[in-house]
Protein backbone atom coordinates (compact mmCIF):
# COMPACT_ATOMS: atom_id res chain seq x y z
CA UNK A 1 0.00 0.00 0.00
CA UNK A 2 1.37 3.42 -0.94
CA UNK A 3 1.78 5.96 1.81
CA UNK A 4 -0.52 8.97 1.91
CA UNK A 5 1.41 12.21 1.62
CA UNK A 6 0.43 14.66 4.35
CA UNK A 7 1.62 18.09 5.43
CA UNK A 8 4.32 17.98 8.15
CA UNK A 9 2.10 19.52 10.87
CA UNK A 10 -0.75 17.20 9.98
CA UNK A 11 1.53 14.15 10.13
CA UNK A 12 3.05 15.24 13.44
CA UNK A 13 -0.39 15.74 15.01
CA UNK A 14 -1.42 12.32 13.73
CA UNK A 15 1.58 10.73 15.45
CA UNK A 16 0.75 12.59 18.68
CA UNK A 17 -2.86 11.39 18.63
CA UNK A 18 -1.83 7.79 17.94
CA UNK A 19 0.84 7.89 20.65
CA UNK A 20 -1.57 9.30 23.23
CA UNK A 21 -4.10 6.58 22.41
CA UNK A 22 -1.51 3.78 22.63
CA UNK A 23 0.10 5.14 25.82
CA UNK A 24 -3.31 5.18 27.50
CA UNK A 25 -4.24 1.70 26.26
CA UNK A 26 -0.89 -0.11 26.63
CA UNK A 27 1.33 2.16 28.68
CA UNK A 28 4.44 4.06 27.60
CA UNK A 29 6.89 1.20 28.27
CA UNK A 30 4.77 -1.29 26.32
CA UNK A 31 4.41 0.94 23.26
CA UNK A 32 7.20 0.90 20.70
CA UNK A 33 8.10 3.53 18.14
CA UNK A 34 7.19 0.96 15.49
CA UNK A 35 3.71 0.55 17.00
CA UNK A 36 3.18 4.28 16.57
CA UNK A 37 4.45 4.84 13.04
CA UNK A 38 2.85 1.60 11.78
CA UNK A 39 -0.61 2.84 12.78
CA UNK A 40 0.17 6.08 10.92
CA UNK A 41 1.14 4.05 7.84
CA UNK A 42 4.55 5.67 8.17
CA UNK A 43 8.15 4.64 8.58
CA UNK A 44 11.08 4.73 11.00
CA UNK A 45 12.55 7.71 9.16
CA UNK A 46 9.24 9.56 9.11
CA UNK A 47 8.89 9.22 12.89
CA UNK A 48 12.39 10.52 13.61
CA UNK A 49 11.88 13.39 11.20
CA UNK A 50 9.27 14.76 13.63
CA UNK A 51 10.65 13.57 16.99
CA UNK A 52 14.22 13.09 18.18
CA UNK A 53 13.19 10.27 20.51
CA UNK A 54 10.28 8.47 22.11
CA UNK A 55 10.94 10.54 25.25
CA UNK A 56 10.48 13.78 23.30
CA UNK A 57 7.24 12.38 21.88
CA UNK A 58 6.00 11.69 25.43
CA UNK A 59 6.75 15.29 26.42
CA UNK A 60 4.78 16.54 23.41
CA UNK A 61 1.87 14.24 24.25
CA UNK A 62 1.79 15.59 27.80
CA UNK A 63 1.96 19.18 26.53
CA UNK A 64 -1.01 18.47 24.25
CA UNK A 65 -2.96 16.96 27.15
CA UNK A 66 -2.29 20.03 29.32
CA UNK A 67 -3.38 22.39 26.53
CA UNK A 68 -6.65 20.48 26.28
CA UNK A 69 -7.08 20.72 30.05
CA UNK A 70 -6.25 24.44 30.25
CA UNK A 71 -8.29 25.62 27.27
CA UNK A 72 -11.74 25.43 28.92
CA UNK A 73 -10.29 27.00 32.08
CA UNK A 74 -8.78 29.94 30.19
CA UNK A 75 -11.98 30.42 28.17
CA UNK A 76 -14.13 30.16 31.28
CA UNK A 77 -12.33 32.95 33.13
CA UNK A 78 -12.00 35.30 30.17
CA UNK A 79 -14.98 37.34 31.39
CA UNK A 80 -13.47 40.66 32.50
CA UNK A 81 -16.48 41.38 34.73
CA UNK A 82 -15.46 38.64 37.17
CA UNK A 83 -13.43 39.61 40.22
CA UNK A 84 -10.16 37.87 41.00
CA UNK A 85 -11.65 35.59 43.65
CA UNK A 86 -14.56 34.73 41.34
CA UNK A 87 -12.11 33.80 38.58
CA UNK A 88 -10.13 31.66 41.00
CA UNK A 89 -13.24 29.77 42.17
CA UNK A 90 -14.37 29.29 38.57
CA UNK A 91 -10.92 28.10 37.47
CA UNK A 92 -10.83 25.52 40.28
CA UNK A 93 -14.35 24.31 39.48
CA UNK A 94 -13.51 24.01 35.77
CA UNK A 95 -10.30 22.11 36.60
CA UNK A 96 -12.36 19.53 38.51
CA UNK A 97 -14.86 19.24 35.65
CA UNK A 98 -12.03 18.84 33.10
CA UNK A 99 -10.38 16.13 35.21
CA UNK A 100 -13.69 14.24 35.42
CA UNK A 101 -14.22 14.51 31.65
CA UNK A 102 -10.67 13.31 30.99
CA UNK A 103 -11.26 10.30 33.25
CA UNK A 104 -14.53 9.46 31.50
CA UNK A 105 -12.91 9.67 28.04
CA UNK A 106 -9.60 8.00 28.82
CA UNK A 107 -8.65 4.95 30.85
CA UNK A 108 -9.02 5.43 34.62
CA UNK A 109 -5.57 3.94 35.13
CA UNK A 110 -3.83 6.04 32.45
CA UNK A 111 -1.41 7.52 34.97
CA UNK A 112 -0.77 4.14 36.60
CA UNK A 113 0.17 2.76 33.18
CA UNK A 114 2.29 5.83 32.51
CA UNK A 115 4.13 6.92 35.67
CA UNK A 116 6.24 9.21 33.47
CA UNK A 117 3.09 11.28 32.79
CA UNK A 118 2.34 11.42 36.50
CA UNK A 119 5.85 12.73 37.22
CA UNK A 120 5.39 15.41 34.54
CA UNK A 121 2.04 16.29 36.09
CA UNK A 122 3.66 16.74 39.50
CA UNK A 123 6.40 18.96 38.02
CA UNK A 124 3.86 21.15 36.21
CA UNK A 125 1.99 21.64 39.49
CA UNK A 126 4.76 23.98 40.63
CA UNK A 127 5.49 25.21 37.10
CA UNK A 128 3.18 26.16 34.24
CA UNK A 129 -0.02 25.28 36.13
CA UNK A 130 1.06 27.40 39.08
CA UNK A 131 1.82 30.32 36.74
CA UNK A 132 -1.74 30.25 35.40
CA UNK A 133 -3.27 30.43 38.88
CA UNK A 134 -0.71 33.01 40.06
CA UNK A 135 -1.93 35.40 37.38
CA UNK A 136 -5.51 35.00 38.59
CA UNK A 137 -4.48 35.58 42.21
CA UNK A 138 -2.58 38.74 41.25
CA UNK A 139 -5.79 40.06 39.66
CA UNK A 140 -7.57 39.39 42.96
CA UNK A 141 -4.88 41.26 44.88
CA UNK A 142 -5.33 44.27 42.61
CA UNK A 143 -9.13 44.37 42.96
CA UNK A 144 -9.01 43.64 46.70
CA UNK A 145 -10.86 40.30 46.66
CA UNK A 146 -7.77 38.25 47.58
CA UNK A 147 -5.54 39.09 50.52
CA UNK A 148 -1.99 37.79 50.20
CA UNK A 149 1.55 39.07 49.72
CA UNK A 150 2.67 35.79 48.17
CA UNK A 151 0.58 35.03 45.05
CA UNK A 152 2.96 32.45 43.59
CA UNK A 153 3.32 30.49 46.83
CA UNK A 154 -0.44 30.62 47.39
CA UNK A 155 -0.99 29.25 43.91
CA UNK A 156 1.43 26.39 44.62
CA UNK A 157 -0.29 25.65 47.94
CA UNK A 158 -3.72 25.39 46.29
CA UNK A 159 -2.38 23.14 43.54
CA UNK A 160 -0.48 20.88 45.93
CA UNK A 161 -3.76 20.41 47.78
CA UNK A 162 -5.63 19.53 44.57
CA UNK A 163 -2.92 17.68 42.65
CA UNK A 164 -1.35 15.73 45.50
CA UNK A 165 -3.36 15.44 48.70
CA UNK A 166 -6.75 14.79 47.09
CA UNK A 167 -5.53 13.59 43.70
CA UNK A 168 -7.65 10.46 42.96
CA UNK A 169 -4.86 9.06 40.77
CA UNK A 170 -2.66 8.98 43.88
CA UNK A 171 -5.08 8.36 46.75
CA UNK A 172 -8.52 6.79 46.82
CA UNK A 173 -10.09 8.49 49.83
CA UNK A 174 -13.54 7.58 51.09
CA UNK A 175 -16.17 10.33 50.62
CA UNK A 176 -16.13 10.99 54.37
CA UNK A 177 -12.32 11.36 54.49
CA UNK A 178 -12.34 13.53 51.38
CA UNK A 179 -15.00 15.74 52.95
CA UNK A 180 -12.91 16.16 56.11
CA UNK A 181 -9.80 17.09 54.11
CA UNK A 182 -11.75 19.53 51.96
CA UNK A 183 -13.30 21.44 54.86
CA UNK A 184 -9.97 21.51 56.68
CA UNK A 185 -8.34 23.18 53.65
CA UNK A 186 -11.36 25.45 53.10
CA UNK A 187 -11.02 26.68 56.69
CA UNK A 188 -7.31 27.41 56.15
CA UNK A 189 -7.91 29.33 52.91
CA UNK A 190 -10.78 31.32 54.44
CA UNK A 191 -8.58 32.34 57.37
CA UNK A 192 -5.83 33.35 54.95
CA UNK A 193 -8.27 35.75 53.29
CA UNK A 194 -8.64 33.58 50.19
CA UNK A 195 -12.16 32.06 50.19
CA UNK A 196 -11.46 30.06 47.03
CA UNK A 197 -13.14 26.75 47.89
CA UNK A 198 -16.90 26.32 47.69
CA UNK A 199 -19.05 23.38 48.72
CA UNK A 200 -20.15 22.66 45.14
CA UNK A 201 -16.51 21.80 44.37
CA UNK A 202 -16.62 19.11 47.05
CA UNK A 203 -19.33 17.15 45.26
CA UNK A 204 -17.34 17.32 42.03
CA UNK A 205 -14.28 15.96 43.84
CA UNK A 206 -16.31 13.14 45.41
CA UNK A 207 -17.80 12.23 42.01
CA UNK A 208 -14.31 12.18 40.47
CA UNK A 209 -12.92 10.05 43.30
CA UNK A 210 -15.76 7.53 43.06
CA UNK A 211 -15.34 7.38 39.27
CA UNK A 212 -11.68 6.51 39.72
CA UNK A 213 -12.54 3.75 42.20
CA UNK A 214 -15.09 2.00 39.97
CA UNK A 215 -14.20 -1.61 39.12
CA UNK A 216 -11.30 -1.58 41.62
Amino acid sequence: MSRVVKKPDERKNELLEIAEKLFIEKGYENTSVKDIYTQANGSFGMFYHHFKSKEELLEEVYKKMMEQLFEPIKSGIADSDLSGIEKLRKALSLAIVSAKQETEINSKDAYQKNPQLLVMHMHSTLGITSDLFSNIIEEGIKDGTIQTEHPHELSQMILLFLNVWINPWLYQWSPEKLRNIFFFMKDIFDKLGVPALSEDMLQGLIDLSLLMQEDK
